[in-house]
């Protein structure tokens, strides 16, 4: 999100501007939510359709003829784009069975055979795929609801290991769980997952809305290598399920499953129709791009909102009287109770109360915002194009629901088929990340604002940085210090252990009346170069090491007559350059797994049970 002020959108002023300038002021206006909620009421309010002026001005569509063909000579200005925002054009045109607006703009991100970028009337393929996604993914919304939940722990492992997380990222890592539980992929996969369906969407996002007011010509190829090499993996599985080649899909068995849970690979595989092995896997494929970036963006967007509600209600409550207490019938408060009371309900009453508590945000700022459509006349040729602005039209809703939110519903020509995939997602990232003790967003260090949530082109959510208190979640920490002795090395790796041997029992007295330090060891290691120490501990690390520094201030005082470039000493008199050197040399565990056994167990409550024992 830029820090740069940006004016509030002004028609009168885009009217003046030259083409260059139009470009950017609408890319501005698009960009951030608040000012592209003020430029929709504008447009509505002045005819609900605006012409806008694309950088984009090169023929790709994938059908075009070959070189034995004339060409036309390339365009010197902006080509004309109709952004549409009001929401019964919007409707008319996504009820449009492909006779008057064509979906074929997206055929530029991998040749136009997936279900997205056919015409229903123009391609039995297209009828054809959306039958086998009704037959071969999961319906089941207990199922879903379990799998979301299976997914979300398993990316919390690492997603959330610290303080500091990123909200877009751990809904991006949730998603990626789900996709590989949903389709039935091997652990192994996981890294070709991640990478091709973030290059994919990235892709998806550049064809809808990116080429229009930025030039990058990488996007879109990249994503089409990516996603080449999933398709083959995809393909290839989907064939090992149809004739049970067990040597092939051995490795993609998964213990964590809902009970009865059948892979869609699988079920794509045994599927009859008339697909074959390259169109089925294209199905899949497809969902999941759709899938990750979707519910990305739909967990931060209603994040966001909630907390933009708790600011409001700071905002009322500092502008008020101060006898007043916290509102408790605010979407934060209610959210927060919500987190706190997980085991009370069902998970699918759970599931109902998330979903009604957040789909207003959705509907206010859908995750989808833009959709790209192709004017053609009666032939199929190319007439000019639009650009669906979703958010034009839920603002227009009269429900919170609202189906325009996913692209119109099941009984429309191009209902989303993911939406029924997404919720139950959805709606559990933002349960798990509401549960958070402690949750806040995190500051900029140069004015403590919010740093917010940071969206690529108004579209792609790519990051919104959040804090928590670990501490309350997973007692226990690591301590792995790594330093470097000088030399002599043999000789100060001698000193070391000598230091060791004689300082253990102060170590001992140390460690057992802090009754914070679980385990703790000194290892030396690389030949004997390097000295490291580790402990389990718990609580704050300043608190902790600056009590060591005060505790056994005088042993490390001797070690660090060992080690390069020591922090000044005496170590009690400079505690705080003692902390800076010890977390410069903490060497965190690989992508920050953590395994503890018992995360809520401190060790002066386990010590307390150790005693009650008979």
């Amino acid at each position: 999100m830029s820090k740069r002020d940006i004016e509030a959108p002004d028609l009168q002023r885009y009217a003046a501007a030259d083409q260059n300038q139009k470009n950017q002021l609408l890319l501005d206006w698009l960009s951030d939510d608040g000012h592209r909620a003020t430029l929709y009421g504008l447009i509505n309010d002045d005819g609900c359709t605006f012409e806008f002026y694309s950088r984009d001005a090169m023929a790709t569509e994938c059908d075009c003829t070959g070189l034995d063909e004339p060409q036309a000579p390339p365009r010197v200005d902006h080509r004309p784009v109709s952004l549409i925002t009001n929401r019964d054009t919007i409707s008319r045109i996504l009820r449009d069975d492909g006779s008057s607006y064509s979906n074929r703009i997206y055929a530029e991100l991998g040749g136009g055979s997936f279900m997205l970028a056919l015409d229903p009337s123009r391609a039995l393929a297209h009828t054809a795929q959306k039958e086998a996604f009704r037959r071969c993914f999961p319906h089941d919304a207990h199922q879903l609801i379990d799998l979301s939940r299976r997914a979300c722990q398993a990316a919390s492992i690492t997603s959330l290991r610290a303080s500091d997380f990123d909200l877009a990222q751990f809904a991006e890592q949730s998603a990626l769980r789900y996709c590989q539980k949903l389709l039935g992929f091997a652990m192994a996969d996981f890294s070709l997952l991640e990478t091709t369906l973030r290059a994919g969407y990235a892709a998806l996002v550049y064809q809808v809305m990116g080429r229009h007011f930025v030039t990058d010509p990488t996007v879109i190829p990249a994503g089409k290598q990516a996603m080449a090499r999933l398709l083959t993996r995809t393909a290839a599985l989907i064939d090992a399920y149809a004739v049970n080649d067990t040597d092939l899909i051995e490795a993609c068995e998964d213990t964590d499953l809902p009970p009865g849970f059948e892979p869609v690979l699988k079920e794509l595989g045994l599927h009859g129709g008339d697909l074959n092995g390259e169109q089925r896997a294209v199905i899949a494929l497809g969902a999941a791009i759709g899938t990750v970036g979707n519910v990305q963006a739909a967990a931060c967007i209603a994040v966001k909102a909630l907390f933009a509600d708790k600011a409001r209600v700071e905002k009322n409550l500092r502008n008020t009287s101060h006898e007043r207490g916290p509102d408790q019938d605010s979407l934060w408060a209610r959210a927060r109770s919500l987190a706190r009371s997980e085991f009370i309900g069902s998970p699918t009453q759970q599931h109902t109360q998330w979903k009604a508590m957040i789909q207003d945000s959705l509907r206010q700022n859908p995750p989808i915002p833009f959709l790209p459509r192709l004017a053609v006349d009666d032939q199929g040729r190319a007439l000019g194009e639009v650009l669906l602005a979703l958010g034009g039209g839920t603002q227009q809703a009269r429900c919170d629901d609202d189906p325009l939110i996913w692209g119109l519903p099941k009984d429309g020509k191009h209902w989303c088929a993911g939406q029924a995939l997404a919720w139950p997602l959805i709606a559990e990232i933002v349960r798990q990340v509401m549960a958070l003790p402690g949750l806040a967003e995190a500051l900029d260090a140069q004015d403590a604002t919010p740093i917010g949530l940071k969206k690529r082109w108004g579209f792609a959510c790519e990051s919104y940085p959040l804090t928590h208190r670990r501490d309350r979640r997973v007692a226990q920490a690591s301590l792995n210090v790594a330093m470097r002795l000088k030399s002599p090395v043999k000789d100060n790796a001698d000193r070391v252990r000598e230091v060791i041997r004689s300082g253990a029992p102060r170590i001992e007295q140390a460690l057992r009346e802090a009754r914070h330090v679980h385990f703790a060891w000194f290892e030396l290691i690389e030949s004997d170069t390097v000295l490291v120490l580790h402990t389990v501990y718990d609580g704050p690390f300043e608190a902790y090491i600056q009590d060591f520094a005060l505790k056994v201030g005088v042993l490390f005082d001797q070690l660090f007559e060992c080690i390069e470039d020591p922090p000044p000493r005496p170590v009690k008199k400079f505690p705080n350059e003692f902390v800076a050197h010890i977390q410069r040399y903490n060497r965190r565990p690989a992508m920050g797994y953590f395994f503890s056994a018992y995360p809520h167990s401190d060790v002066a409550s386990i010590i307390r049970d150790e005693r009650a024992r008979p």
